[in-house]
């Protein structure tokens, strides 16, 4: 069986990225399945929202079909650049499977999930 052209196999969700504001936030939602590959395509969008002065960057996991190590690393790339630019990160993730590999890499009580867009946004308000 020949695999499409993107690289994923059919049926895969090939990674995607939509960025949007809500408020004062930069909201970066990935798409599909966020592995080695993926980090490739959705990496640029993620460095882009954690640049400059006090990023504001909520990222959204909750479009995410599946999510390694790989999507760990990115995460914890775009914690640094927030945390080194004197910004905030807040991660959207609902899913348990995602919550566990948080959780295997210790970094659930460091990127502390939340389950919905509103709830990170009242933290960030409050």
């Amino acid at each position: 069986m020949r695999e499409p052209a993107s690289g994923y196999p059919a049926g895969a969700a090939a990674p995607r990225v939509r960025t949007h504001r809500v408020g004062g936030y930069t909201v970066v939602e990935l798409h599909g399945e966020i592995d080695i590959a993926g980090v490739e395509s959705v990496g640029p969008a993620l460095d882009a929202a954690t640049a400059g002065d006090g990023p504001a960057v909520i990222v959204d996991l909750r479009p995410t079909t599946f999510f390694d190590c790989s999507g760990l690393g990115l995460l914890c790339r775009a914690h640094r650049r927030v945390r080194e630019r004197g910004g905030r990160l807040r991660l959207v993730c609902d899913d348990a499977l995602i919550l566990r590999t948080l959780r295997a890499g210790r970094t659930l009580d460091v990127l502390e999930p939340v389950a919905t867009l509103d709830e990170a946004l009242r933290e960030e308000e409050g």
